[in-house]
């Protein structure tokens, strides 16, 4: 069994099947869910029990006590039976088929009451693994920061908050009665008047994520006096995503070009930190990765630069590399001594933005790699220098 700490990731995925499945929350069952996706990882390849304690189960403003403690054992009873109708996955790509095929998948492998433990100890069923690990591989997956999830209270209002986050870049996304009641999980004999759809469901959710990253205004489309379509229309998320990753040193924006999730970098970034090796290290592994993700020799660039960063495999080629040239700066009179100094290949920056990973997909970079330049780079202190034959963007250090 993991531990709760150290294993919380500001980000949370899941795959958009997962996101546009039928199911239903009860609402001490949305917070095991959201307490669960919070400790996976993009690197995970399979779920591990992890310890949830009782207070991130209970609502903030629950009196701790008998009954709360007793809502939560019969939450870990009836959530093992609990199953989500979701899409069948092709098996090679873990696409979504043209023609949908739908399965009955139960979601979780165990929910155990400990109380003297003070906390659950659940894990997610194998079965869903395609849906929620090794998300990179699809590149099918919508995020959310975990920030925003605990703003929301109630489980129509997170379903609500992943459906159009998945349609975060286009600020719109419009879905006929039926699929929205599909999703939902909303029988039609439930909320059959429209206006009590509207008022608990619609309306609830509206005022709920309005305090989110991604507040919606929607409008009704109707046929006759029947609604028969919503149109939810929204800020698209690319906007604050674009200060977040501009605001962001280099070498983590190129690491989020290659497709190296959040929760990585910043083990990277520990090690920076503790001075295990330098920001050249990180150029240096990139450069050498990308070099053998172009020739064929390895399929998946983003965990192979993570591992190389981790675990130094390279540090000893890299730290050899740059020996000549410490022994030619120690020779140099200190007025002219110079600087170190940051370079990347243009090419390979255009190369990097032209084939992002599925998490620099997320991020919503600029619209141009002319005005990613400048965001990125130019404002950063770099230039633009002729090298022989080839343009490379050089900041001395």
């Amino acid at each position: 069994m993991k531990s709760s700490v150290n294993k919380i990731t500001a980000v949370v995925a899941q795959h958009n099947a997962l996101v546009n499945a039928r199911f239903s929350f009860a609402p001490m069952q949305m917070r095991l869910f959201i307490a669960l996706l919070t400790r996976i990882d993009f690197n995970d390849e399979e779920f591990q029990p992890q310890f949830i304690p009782f207070e991130e189960l209970l609502h903030s403003k629950s009196k701790k006590g008998g009954s709360s403690y007793e809502a939560i054992a019969d939450m870990c009873r009836d959530i093992t039976k609990f199953t989500v109708h979701i899409e069948e996955l092709d098996e090679q790509t873990r696409k979504r088929k043209k023609k949908p095929v739908y399965l009955n998948r139960p979601l979780m492998a165990q929910a155990d009451y400990h109380g003297e433990m003070g906390g659950v100890v659940a894990s997610f069923n194998p079965l869903i693994m395609p849906y929620l690990l090794q998300l990179r591989e699809s590149g099918n997956f919508t995020t959310a920061e975990v920030e925003q999830l605990h703003k929301l209270k109630s489980p129509y209002s997170l379903r609500i908050y992943f459906l159009l986050r998945e349609y975060g870049d286009f600020g719109k996304r419009t879905m006929t009665l039926e699929q929205l009641r599909f999703a939902l999980d909303i029988d039609e004999n439930e909320y059959r008047e429209f206006k009590n759809l509207k008022a608990r469901v619609l309306d609830k959710a509206q005022d709920e994520i309005a305090t989110t990253d991604i507040p919606f205004t929607y409008n009704v489309e109707r046929s006759g006096r029947s609604a028969k379509s919503i149109i939810f229309s929204f800020p698209p998320t690319g906007t604050a995503t674009i200060m977040t990753s501009t605001a962001r040193p280099v070498w983590q924006q190129r690491l989020i070009e290659s497709g190296v999730g959040n929760r990585s970098i910043a083990t990277i970034e520990a090690q920076l930190s503790a001075g295990e090796y330098d920001e050249g290290y990180v150029e240096y592994v990139m450069r050498i990765v990308q070099s053998q993700f172009r020739k064929g020799k390895i399929k998946k660039p983003a965990g192979a630069i993570y591992k190389a960063l981790v675990e130094k495999y390279l540090l000893e080629d890299y730290t050899a590399s740059q020996k000549p040239r410490q022994l030619a700066k120690k020779e140099l009179p200190k007025a002219t001594e110079k600087k170190e100094e940051v370079a990347f290949r243009l090419s390979e920056v255009r190369e990097m933005y032209d084939n992002p990973g599925p998490y620099a997909l997320r991020q919503k970079r600029a619209d141009t790699f002319e005005q990613h330049l400048q965001q990125v780079y130019l404002q950063d202190g770099f230039r633009i220098e002729k090298r022989g034959q080839e343009d490379w963007l050089v900041k001395q250090g």
